[in-house]
């Protein structure tokens, strides 16, 4: 490789270490491991040429040095005056502003971070320390309904906080690029609404309490916290603390805490975003398995049966293990039976008339169970597949063959299952778990034995576990709707991953 002064930038590591041990000779390498180390050795480590780094280091370190000189001699660049003592770090580009020209520049922007100019060196700041006010419902505007000069929220009768600014509260502010205490003022119009919770949802901004916010989320800080979550599995705790370093780094605990606030509205969010009326309507099918009317024919006569079979597999993940409530009775459900888990109160009447119900002493639930389609992994919603009349369905469970035994006589019992008579069910066992069965079950549960199971093994739910046994100890302690919140959204976010990411057919 060679670098913008034609010389060879980059020089090769001594390789010979990755094709020998330490302890005995080197082996011949096979012809795929051959190509297997050329790969490695195409990206092994690499070292620097020294004159072009130390070319880098003294330019690199000029140019960060003189980012932080005072800039344009400490002159406004609006204004022209004296005192263009602050800069803002997230504006593109270097700017000097007095105090006032620096509020009115960041009227409509108001989560960027400033630095004030001390005499040796920039120091962060805020815009309220600046005299920044944010006013609502006048896009940013100062509202000129404005009339007697106190706090709305105030304790004490006519209690003041300014004496220029009328009906003004303080209210913090989280958002991706911090957290923020800000002076609120709110619209006086006689029109406007009487809520104060509504005027900060028109301004994208949402209350951690309705009737006296005294705290709101951005709309962005929820998506980016469900996006972490739902991504790069982050807990709530990381995520806050993350955006406490962001405001002040050296000491994080000075900044307000909202921990609590933001567990309770990422919930709220979650459920307003994602609102829907029926059981399982939140969820995502598989939009490669057969279902007639939407990616079939809805006629029966244009396919063969085996053809659009069915296949299902069935699972538990003991590591989601879920505890004890102290005080059920005050958990309330947001979206109970909308998504992938099961309506809560018809499941437990299941098992409080199952005759396996046993008691746990500190765990409500060792696990969680999971229906998926057995050829592209995606969860089944509400485990519950509307099926066509006369129609076979393959379902794949490690131990089949004991579960299918009296499996029509548990749902003849039950008041809550039901199956139809014409649907013909086909038991079988994963390839990865039929090996450590009797050799009688090989013939009878095998998936190559079964006409339209196709080449699957049967085994796919086990790498859709992995991901979730990062969540588990998360949602572990949760209230049970929330876990089940939480659940829901990470098996959405798996089905729709899979969604976009499946080839389109020719």
């Amino acid at each position: 490789m060679k670098s913008w002064r034609g010389k060879d930038s980059w020089k090769e590591v001594n390789t010979s270490f990755v094709y020998e041990d330490s302890d005995s000779e080197a082996e011949p390498a096979s012809p795929s491991n051959q190509k297997y180390h050329q790969n490695i050795e195409d990206n092994l480590l690499v070292e620097y040429d020294g004159e072009v780094h130390d070319g880098f280091w003294t330019g690199g370190l000029k140019v960060l040095l003189e980012l932080e000189q005072l800039i344009n001699n400490g002159q406004c660049e609006d204004c022209g005056g004296e005192g263009g003592f602050i800069r803002c770090l997230s504006c593109s580009g270097e700017h000097a502003w007095c105090p006032s020209c620096a509020v009115k520049a960041h009227q409509c922007n108001p989560f960027h971070n400033l630095q004030l100019w001390n005499g040796k060196f920039y120091k962060s700041t805020t815009l309220q320390d600046q005299g920044y006010v944010m006013y609502l419902g006048h896009g940013g505007h100062r509202c000129p309904y404005l009339g007697a000069m106190e706090d709305v929220f105030a304790d004490g009768e006519g209690e003041k906080i300014y004496e220029t600014q009328s009906g003004v509260s303080n209210l913090v502010v989280v958002h991706p690029t911090g957290i923020y205490s800000y002076h609120i003022s709110w619209c006086q119009y006689p029109g406007a609404e009487k809520d104060r919770h509504l005027h900060l949802l028109k301004t994208k901004l949402f209350p951690a309490s309705i009737t006296r916010p005294h705290s709101a989320f951005t709309f962005d800080v929820l998506d980016n916290f469900l996006i972490d979550a739902l991504e790069c599995k982050t807990l709530a705790m990381s995520f806050y603390q993350k955006l406490r370093r962001f405001t002040n780094n050296a000491f994080p605990d000075k900044i307000p805490d909202r921990y609590r606030e933001l567990m309770r509205v990422s919930r709220i969010w979650r459920d307003l975003t994602d609102r829907s009326p029926g059981l399982g309507d939140l969820a995502l099918y598989c939009p490669a398995c057969p279902q007639p009317g939407i990616n079939l024919p809805p006629s029966k006569d244009s396919y063969d049966a085996w053809l659009v079979m069915q296949r299902y597999v069935v699972d538990g993940n003991f590591t989601a293990q879920h505890m004890k409530m102290k005080t059920p009775e005050d958990d309330v459900s947001l979206a109970d039976g909308k998504g992938y888990m099961v309506t809560e109160e018809s499941y437990q009447n299941h098992i409080t008339e199952s005759v396996e119900e046993r008691e746990r002493s500190n765990l409500r639930a060792t696990g969680v169970g999971a229906t998926a389609c057995a050829r592209h992994g995606c969860f089944v919603p509400h485990a519950v597949v509307n099926f066509q009349k006369g129609e076979r369905v393959v379902i794949i469970y490690d131990v089949a063959c004991q579960w299918s035994i009296h499996f029509h006589e548990r749902v003849d019992q039950s008041y809550h299952l039901s199956l139809p008579q014409s649907i013909e069910i086909l038991p079988a066992i994963g390839k990865f778990h039929l090996s450590a069965h009797k050799l009688l079950c090989f013939p009878r549960f095998s998936l190559n034995f079964i006409t339209g199971a196709g080449h699957i093994d049967g085994e796919i739910l086990e790498t859709l576990c992995a991901p979730f046994n990062k969540i588990s100890p998360t949602v572990r302690s949760m209230t049970l709707p929330h876990r089940k919140e939480v659940l829901d959204d990470h098996m959405r976010d798996s089905n729709w991953k899979k969604l976009v990411g499946i080839g389109k057919s020719s």
